[in-house]
């Protein structure tokens, strides 16, 4: 890295044109390759502006010697930058600051080495959906990756349709099946009740007349049995 000053007094009565100088001259030198260009003023001591001596400092920043150089050869071949070299030196009466040491060129080389911008690592980028996922056992940054067992279910086989060619079989009537018939007919009979006794009455001499044996009745022919 290098650095070019330019040192030189301003009257007091055209520090407006010279700033306006200085705007074109920052215009310039960034057309013609200069990295760098920035002027100051000197103040008083302990930063006093009331003593200002008038003094002004232009900074040129070159990346080397041979960079300052192509600068310095494309502004004296450039019309434009002579004509604002030229109204300058007027500005400031360049051959007087000359002649009595008014006016100070320097050049100064950084003395720090030049150190590599330290690029971030980029940010991790989410997960995108065109991205597909790692097939199965496919291992990856942590290793291997491992697919969980998928659990078993079993399912009872469902129940077969009847068949339109089988035909219901029929339970064979067997003894026990006569017996618990009669039993249960038998229970339903005494169950089920009289219809003369639907009020609650009973006419016992309907009983006796049915439990007696029957008399022979007389033939009324006369004839003997």
């Amino acid at each position: 890295m290098l650095l070019q000053t330019n040192s030189y007094i301003v009257p007091k009565d055209k520090r407006t044109e010279h700033a306006r100088l200085i705007i074109r001259f920052k215009q310039t030198l960034a057309r013609l390759g200069c990295d760098h260009f920035e002027a100051y003023e000197q103040v008083g001591a302990n930063w006093s502006p009331t003593e200002a001596t008038g003094r002004f400092v232009q900074i040129m920043r070159f990346r080397d010697r041979k960079h300052q150089q192509q600068v310095q050869a494309a502004e004296r071949s450039d019309p434009g930058a002579q004509a604002l070299i030229k109204e300058f030196c007027e500005l400031i009466n360049f051959p007087y600051q000359q002649q009595q040491g008014l006016f100070a060129v320097g050049f100064y080389s950084s003395i720090l080495p030049s150190s590599v911008p330290r690029i971030p690592p980029p940010p991790p980028q989410p997960p995108s959906f065109h991205q597909h996922p790692p097939a199965e056992g496919t291992p990856s940054d942590n290793g291997p990756v491992e697919t969980p067992p998928a659990p078993v279910v079993e399912e009872e086989p469902p129940p077969l349709p009847p068949s339109y060619g089988e035909q219901p079989q029929q339970r064979t009537q067997g003894p026990e099946d006569v017996a618990d018939e009669v039993v249960v007919r038998g229970e339903a009979e005494l169950a089920a009740p009289d219809a003369s006794d639907a009020n609650g009455e009973f006419n016992i001499d309907e009983f006796i007349e049915e439990a007696s044996p029957k008399k022979p009745q007389p033939d009324p022919s006369g004839r003997a049995m």
